[in-house]
């Protein structure tokens, strides 16, 4: 997996960590499913729009042992 840098002023930070809260989701994760969704709309890649489904997510951000990474 690609590692990419991304700058944000402050209240686009704030704005991602509040969304990321109220997804559920670790910033990170959070950042690439926006990024992977604005791909998939502007028709780049292939395939459906991600994030529909919580627990689809959360399940891949676990590991072997179901602890939450």
């Amino acid at each position: 997996m690609a590692r990419v840098v991304i700058y944000l002023l402050e209240p686009e930070m704030n704005a991602l960590n509040q969304l990321a809260q109220q997804e559920y989701r670790p910033v990170k994760s959070q950042a690439a499913l926006i990024i992977r969704n604005e791909l998939k709309r502007l028709g780049l890649i292939e395939g459906q729009l991600a994030g529909g489904d919580k627990q689809t997510e959360l399940s891949a951000e676990t590991d072997d042992r179901g602890a939450a990474c």
